[in-house]
């Protein structure tokens, strides 16, 4: 076979007959050769090969029982939701899902990280609750020849059928973009199209950003869930690993891919669990977290709450001055005047020369609590400072002389 590719591709060389056509022929030749006498990697992985509309697939299935534990968290408590929290953190997303049994985990291990039309996923692991509460099952297939992707996204299909969302750790940026665009060129419809999809980067950021050293999924499941990976293949190995397979064959090194896959699958489903926890009661260095979140979707009830419990444990100044801002506005929102003022009060002695804190105090004295004398004396308390922007210096001048001719004609 080998041979004869190579005497082919030199009367291509020689002569452009069939131009694409003939190099595509030629290529099958070549992987159907080197597939030939690769080692399967069912030599160092316990599955099986299913059948799909477009060939077989090998599939790997295995549950961890809900008596079981990954880290400090039971797996049975994993499909226990926190729901209220939960919808603090995606409030549109988790309004569509039924039960925990609709929710799928999703992660890939590709062939790169660039993205583009080069960069396949070469295993897709897909992991969902038992609906009788048996255990967390994960199944994850695998592509054995870059020639069996329908096949593989057929089988990927089947074990989606039911879901009605899609969690993912930077899936948003990454994995289903990747996945929607290999539908594509392979001609079929992504089977999640429109459903809600939680991408839990943004919210781990927002809650454990403050305490841990990076917000890395190894790096979260160690100091969220306690676990401990023992024996793990990096990432950034993963795609030369998988470069290997298809020149030479499986190895065992190749096989402790699907372990870190099965893993990362199961630490989603932990970190969403923590997620809404953390958001349901929030404390500590969550709260402050808790607290911006909710400050983004315009809560401040709930905003105002989760900030002062979480403003003494900010961890450096710029996380103490966003607090304030944002607990400030909380309060504006809700009418707190006397509130605000304390915080605009502190976040000003953070930031002498921010313009806001000040000129929200003076308009709140002025405006909102009837008192012009004090706002100019927080006016002029603020233009004794003497290295001011031009531009704001100026903007408070004006302030202070018209908050001076509104109290002189008050005979303040």
């Amino acid at each position: 076979m080998k041979g004869l590719a190579a005497r082919l591709r030199r009367l291509d060389r020689s002569r452009p007959l069939a131009g694409s056509a003939l190099r595509e022929r030629l290529e099958r030749m070549d992987r159907a050769a080197a597939s030939s006498r690769r080692a399967p990697i069912d030599r160092f992985v316990a599955g099986d090969r299913v059948d799909t509309p477009a060939g077989p697939v090998f599939r790997v299935v295995r549950t961890a029982a809900a008596s079981k534990a990954h880290g400090r968290l039971p797996v049975g408590e994993l499909g226990r939701l926190p729901c209220e929290g939960l919808r603090d953190l995606f409030p549109r997303e988790l309004g569509r899902v039924g039960t925990p049994s609709e929710i799928a985990f999703l992660d890939t291990e590709t062939t790169g990280l660039a993205g583009g039309a080069g960069t396949v996923a070469f295993l897709v692991g897909v992991g969902r609750w038992d609906p009788g509460g048996r255990g967390f099952r994960v199944v994850q297939l695998f592509l054995e020849d870059l020639d069996r992707e329908p096949a593989l996204l057929h089988a990927l299909a089947q074990e989606l059928e039911g879901v009605s969302c899609l969690v993912t750790f930077n899936g948003h940026r990454f994995d289903v973009p990747l996945l929607e665009n290999r539908h594509v060129l392979n001609r079929m419809a992504w089977p999640l199209e429109g459903a809600p999809h939680l991408d839990l980067l943004p919210p781990a950021r927002a809650l454990w950003r403050p305490t841990l050293p990076n917000c890395r999924l190894v790096t979260l499941e160690a100091g969220v869930l306690g676990v401990r990976r023992t024996g793990d293949v990096p990432g950034a190995e993963i795609p030369a690993l998988y470069g290997r397979y298809l020149r030479h064959g499986a190895e065992e090194r190749l096989g402790r891919v699907f372990s870190h896959n099965r893993i990362d699958i199961l630490s989603l489903a932990g970190l969403l669990w923590a997620a809404g926890r953390a958001a349901r009661r929030p404390e500590g260095p969550q709260a402050l977290g808790v607290g911006l979140l909710h400050a983004r979707a315009r809560r401040p009830d709930r905003a105002h709450r989760a900030l002062a419990a979480g403003l003494d444990h900010a961890p450096s100044r710029g996380d103490r001055i966003r607090a304030l801002r944002e607990l400030g506005r909380a309060h504006k929102a809700r009418g707190d005047w006397h509130a605000a003022l304390a915080v605009w009060q502190k976040w000003a002695g953070l930031e002498p020369y921010r313009l806001e804190p000040v000129e929200e105090a003076a308009k709140a004295l002025e405006h909102r609590l009837r008192d012009p004398g004090r706002a100019l004396a927080w006016v002029e308390r603020a233009l004794g400072l003497p290295h001011w922007p031009p531009a704001d210096r100026a903007a408070l001048e004006h302030r202070r002389d018209r908050l001076r001719r509104k109290a002189g004609d008050r005979g303040v």
